[in-house]
């Protein structure tokens, strides 16, 4: 038959119906493997993908997650990682040396950034930060002949630029640097940035990709000769995801497609519906056609994501009052799951931002919300009772 389709991909590829051990991929409990005979261990050491030797090097939950993942995305390999930060980094310390120069477009993960800047120049790389409003023309007049990486998040958080992945990878091509793109908040069911040009696509899969709030993992996935070089740096950092995780983003990605679907509609409701309030100043989400990235969104996306952000007319107490109004939607951390979220992001950073970081406009009256699965209609009610207490005192 045809190649799959998305849909389809997300429930099957990967894995293989057992007679014995039945539908569901089990979890591989065990720490070590065992070797019948001395040739089938040198057979293993050697690089024979059918066994395993240590589950710190793979086994088999995270082989069946691994399988999925790069059908998803269309490419050769993809590895599993026990949390975003882990797939960043060991991507960065993997394809990076001692006189290199990394470029990362400033509107995205603080922490993918800040390790960039203050970490990376311990090993004698340096991390650069570029506008991610405008991340061709910023690439381009960075660049240095040691650049050898350029890591962008699209769509960005919290202000939700799309960039211009094809022309971002051919210039980076054009002068020898790799493209990595963090599509975190997309997810394969709205992009796929192999397909775009982009040489690796890294996710943070606690959000999107696993889908529930109750597990954390990472990945990336790309060319054959980038992920072996990832993979072998990634088995000595020991970054890996253990079985009983890596289950909960099997189960998850099953659902991946039907759940995106129903998150783009309800946030593009919720935006439309924001942008019409007078306790609103302003609402960051690539579905309205007021965002600069709109046009890019509707060439390159198949849906604008469940991630928004706004920025409230209210000065701090007045966003407090809004935050704490809220009933349905719950006050935390993280994005993507089924359950929706709002984070006031001022209150995380502003303990630590530094001039450079003012760039980041993380300012006191804007707050981000992700989109979960329940009725947008009730999502709407509690945002209007919560925007009712902006302006109490």
């Amino acid at each position: 038959m045809d190649r799959p389709r998305f849909g389809t991909r997300a429930v099957r590829a990967g894995e293989q119906p057992d007679p014995l051990l039945g539908l569901t991929t089990p979890i591989v409990r065990s720490a070590p493997f065992v070797f019948p005979t001395i040739e089938d261990l040198d057979r293993t050491a050697a690089g024979d993908a059918s066994r395993f030797e240590y589950s710190r090097m793979g086994h088999p939950t995270a082989a069946a997650v691994e399988a999925k993942l790069a059908a998803l995305e269309g490419a050769d390999a993809a590895i599993v990682t026990s949390s975003g930060m882990a797939a960043v980094t060991t991507t960065y310390l993997a394809l990076l040396s001692h006189g290199d120069h990394v470029l990362v477009t400033d509107d995205g993960y603080k922490r993918t950034l800040t390790f960039a800047r203050d970490a990376l120049p311990r090993f004698g790389i340096c991390g650069e930060w570029v506008a991610a409003g405008e991340a061709v023309a910023a690439v381009a007049a960075a660049w240095r002949p040691t650049t050898r990486l350029v890591l962008v998040e699209s769509p960005s958080n919290p202000h939700l630029h799309v960039l211009d992945l094809p022309a971002l990878a051919q210039l980076c091509h054009d002068r020898g640097g790799l493209l990595a793109v963090d599509a975190t908040l997309a997810s394969p069911a709205n992009v796929r940035p192999l397909e775009l040009g982009a040489d690796l696509v890294i996710h943070s899969a606690t959000k999107y990709l696993a889908g529930h709030n109750d597990v954390l993992c990472g990945a990336i996935a790309g060319r054959q000769e980038l992920i072996d070089r990832i993979r072998e740096l990634h088995f000595n950092l020991g970054a890996t995801l253990d079985p009983a995780g890596c289950y909960l983003l099997l189960r998850g990605i099953k659902t991946l497609e039907v759940r995106i679907q129903r998150q783009n509609q309800s946030a593009l409701r919720i935006a439309r519906w924001l942008v019409e309030r007078p306790e609103v100043k302003a609402v960051y989400y690539p579905g309205l056609e007021s965002h600069p990235s709109h046009a890019l969104a509707c060439r390159d996306l198949d849906g604008f994501g469940g991630l928004l952000s706004c920025e409230l007319n209210a000065d701090l107490a007045g966003v407090g009052r809004f935050i704490a109004a809220l009933r349905l939607i719950t006050h935390g951390t993280s994005l993507g799951g089924v359950e929706s979220l709002a984070l006031h992001l001022w209150s995380i950073m502003h303990h630590h931002l530094t001039p450079q970081d003012a760039a980041l406009r993380i300012v006191p009256e804007l707050v981000r919300l992700s989109v979960g699965l329940e009725d947008p209609d009730d999502l709407i009610a509690d945002l209007e009772q919560a925007l009712a207490a902006v302006g109490q005192s």
